[in-house]
């Protein structure tokens, strides 16, 4: 029997519909910083210790973006839920699940893909 070899995550791609539209939510919105990419085509960026890159080959947005839909959910941290809250709903982010007790809430991105967003000290993990 093979030996199970040892795997490490690097990064997470996220597929979009208009690479342009999620560059800017992910950089404009989010605060992402762009770093060089691998030459085919993604754009790649930090956000925090997380490594992004948005790859333009989505063929349409999700239609009902939801916690309950399969795939990665990026799972985001803030100081203020409250301020993240009011400053993403002036931005015109989709906010699925407003700031819930527990501290967290749930937006999505511009082709649909879900984001938690926490208050940092809320977590119990």
């Amino acid at each position: 029997m093979t030996p199970r070899p040892e795997f490490s995550a690097t990064s997470i791609t996220i597929n979009c519909t208009d690479q342009r539209r999620a560059e800017r939510f992910y950089c404009d919105v989010l605060g992402a910083t762009s770093i060089p990419g691998d030459g085919y085509g993604c754009s790649w960026f930090r956000l925090g210790a997380l490594t992004i890159s948005l790859m333009p080959n989505a063929v349409e947005s999700i239609r009902n973006p939801g916690i309950d839909r399969p795939g990665p959910k990026l799972w985001l941290e803030v100081e203020d839920l409250t301020r993240a809250h009011d400053y993403l709903k002036e931005k015109g982010v989709t906010i699925l699940e407003p700031p819930a007790e527990g501290g967290h809430m749930l937006v999505a991105d511009p082709d649909g893909s879900a984001l938690e967003i926490w208050e940092r000290d809320s977590q119990t993990n």
